[in-house]
């Protein structure tokens, strides 16, 4: 303050010093007939004064308190200007490259598409192509994808290499809270309360960002985030428009897989026809002899469907295959195989079962065949439904060894006139129909010996 006081003190007295010269030069040109002055020392004493009047002046208003003030505030307006201007420049600086991103998820997804085989389910690749989406752009750790099965029940990974997390209930812990309302939660925000929370905190693994995947206004699947890293900006807004891009993705997928499926599957019954049931159930058993997994093959024989065609009951004859179909279809999981052998026989090759546990279920798609066909009324009273059921036990069989096992356990169950012919000792019975006798036999474990 003392060094800005100086100048404008300066200034004053050379003012009133300069004012003073001004004086004495007016005085001198009232009295200059008396002094005898020349006009030239006159002159130059008139613009002495002015100079050092005005250089006095200029001192005092430049270095004036007021006057710094309002240089400091033009200074401080211009430092807000140019914060402002940079802060919008790094905004639109983040916007361009998130935006970018979203252009280079696209791409990929594209190329992608183009790469996908016809004959391979797209879902274990779209699952590896999610993960490396965000870990590239948000630099994501531990991600993963869910489909939401089993009406809406049970959450199973897209990767086949993790059979450790199917089976996660899609009603429980966070991961079910996000596939049951629909919602995503995100660590960091506060708005979804305490409770939520605590129910994220009590899960078996943590996750920063889970957001659901819905289609026609069902749940279809989940994209769950372990950790991202502090130095990604990741608003709401940004949130949303990645969760929207990678559900439009999900979406396409889902599409791709439906025009597979149908492809391959038997248009009467929606089931796998028997020479794509043969190359994906070969593979199937392969890996699980890999794995050294034990595996059941399952012959479902619909006895009469010849006499509803003699009869020219053809509506009710298709409409029973398809019905059947879809329903044991949904009480296998993913990776089972299930297709219409021929006109009146189903076959399904499930994984990583033994024969008891292949009995259990094996019993269960012979109920709701038989209760399917009971709903079709005088139809229901000349239709049979027999089940033929061999294991692998802990021989390598090769698939057209149990196929014939499974077949001749149906011969043998229709000779016997019982629902269910397995390689065990019998359990508790089954009936084909109402009327079938109440008993039950198992085919010796020879029969499936190499």
């Amino acid at each position: 303050m003392p060094q800005r006081k100086l100048p404008a003190r300066v200034g004053l007295w050379l003012t009133c010093g300069g004012l003073t010269v001004l004086a004495i030069h007016h005085l001198l040109m009232v009295y200059e007939p008396e002094l005898s002055l020349d006009n030239l020392m006159l002159l130059g004493g008139a613009l002495a004064g002015y100079l050092v009047t005005a250089t006095g002046i200029w001192l005092s208003m430049a270095y004036h308190p007021r006057a710094r003030l309002e240089e400091a505030k033009a200074i401080q307006r211009a430092d807000i200007g140019r914060e402002t201007s940079d802060g919008v420049r790094r905004e639109k600086s983040m916007i361009s490259e998130h935006n970018n991103a979203l252009r280079h998820m696209t791409s990929s997804f594209l190329a992608w598409c183009e790469e996908q085989l016809p004959d391979t389910s797209p879902w274990n690749s779209f699952d590896q192509l999610v993960r490396e989406m965000l870990t590239e752009q948000l630099g994501a750790i531990r991600v993963r994808c869910y489909q939401v099965l089993s009406g809406d029940e049970q959450l199973c990974s897209l990767s086949q290499s993790e059979k450790a997390n199917e089976g996660k209930c899609a009603r429980s812990g966070i991961l079910g809270h996000v596939a049951t309302v629909g919602r995503e939660f995100f660590a960091a925000d506060p708005a979804h309360g305490e409770l939520i929370d605590q129910l994220a905190e009590d899960a078996d693994e943590s996750w920063e960002w889970v957001f659901p995947i819905r289609q026609n206004g069902r749940p279809a699947g989940l994209v769950a985030v372990g950790k991202l890293p502090s130095s990604t900006p990741l608003d709401r807004d940004r949130r949303q428009e990645l969760s929207v891009l990678i559900t439009a993705f999900w979406k396409h997928v889902a599409v791709i897989e439906q025009l597979r499926v149908a492809d391959k599957t038997d248009k009467a019954s929606g089931l796998l026809t028997r020479g794509d049931f043969f190359e994906l159930a070969t593979r199937a058993l392969a890996d699980s002899y890999a794995e050294n997994e034990p595996v059941v093959v399952i012959a479902l024989a619909l006895e009469g469907l010849r006499r509803l065609d003699d009869e020219g009951r053809w509506s009710d004859r298709d409409a029973l295959v398809e019905n059947i179909g879809h329903l044991i279809k949904r009480r296998i999981r993913t990776d089972d195989i299930i297709g219409r052998f021929s006109d009146e026989r189903f076959v399904l090759l499930l994984r990583r079962l033994d024969s008891s546990l292949g009995r259990l279920i094996a019993a269960k798609i012979q109920d709701t065949a038989h209760k399917q066909i009971t709903q079709f009324g005088g139809v229901g009273a000349e239709l049979r439904v027999r089940v033929g059921l061999i294991g692998s036990g802990f021989h390598k069989q090769p698939l057209e060894k149990l196929l014939v096992s499974a077949f001749d356990a149906v011969e043998l169950a229709r000779e016997q006139n019982i629902a269910l012919y397995c390689d065990l000792p019998p359990a508790k019975p089954e009936s084909a129909s109402p009327t079938d006798e109440q008993t039950e036999h198992s085919v010796q474990q020879q029969r499936t010996a190499p």
